[in-house]
């Protein structure tokens, strides 16, 4: 509120107080709130996601994503003015990183058909580490769920799924199931976000 009133006080108008602009603000539906977190996206990752065909309404796929516990720290004093339906305007929102840390790791897995296994990874999710899970939990669940080898498979770009040996494992199932391309960083667009979300309250 100070750096509005400064700026205004700067120009050739009379001085006002921060009490006179923080009344006309809230006259104008211009509420104090908290800016809206979303993912952090180059002006290429959003061709990528409005390109990306994302028609997974029905059809054979699976979606797997591994959660950290959600402990990174959100300042909570930095405030935006915005009218309502104005939260996702770039001005209203506060970029975060796809996975800020935390002190659990959880992999999880579902399908059209049926609820996958839900693990709890004790260590830091490397490419050797994601590559076990993927061997030993995802192939047989595909297996299960999708027996004629028309199984789509969705991760959504974390580093150690876009690890060569990771790739390379994929490309040696194929006959079994396919990996669906991902839009980079678009968490929020992963329906897994739902599971972890019901899961953490």
């Amino acid at each position: 509120m100070a750096q509005v009133t400064a700026q205004y006080n700067a120009g050739p108008s009379a001085s006002v107080s921060e009490y006179t602009v923080q009344r006309t603000l809230l006259d104008m539906g211009l509420c104090s709130r908290r800016p809206t977190r979303v993912p952090l996206l180059t002006k290429r990752h959003r061709q990528l996601r409005l390109q990306w065909p994302g028609n997974i309404e029905t059809g054979p796929w699976m979606s797997g994503r591994e959660l950290p516990g959600r402990m990174n720290h959100v300042d909570g004093r930095v405030r935006v003015r915005r009218l309502p339906g104005e939260q996702l305007l770039p001005t209203c929102t506060a970029g975060h990183t796809q996975a800020g840390g935390g002190c659990i790791m959880l992999w999880g897995t579902f399908s059209w058909a049926a609820l996958g296994p839900v693990l709890v990874v004790e260590q830091a999710m490397k490419a050797a580490n994601y590559l076990n899970i993927t061997a030993d939990q995802l192939h047989p669940y595909m297996a299960f769920v999708f027996p004629t080898g028309s199984g789509i498979f969705q991760q959504d770009n974390a580093p150690c799924q876009k690890a060569r040996i990771v790739l390379e494992w994929f490309e040696e199932h194929t006959d079994e199931f396919h990996l669906m391309s991902w839009p980079p960083n678009s968490p929020d667009l992963n329906p897994m976000e739902h599971i972890w979300d019901a899961m953490e309250r």
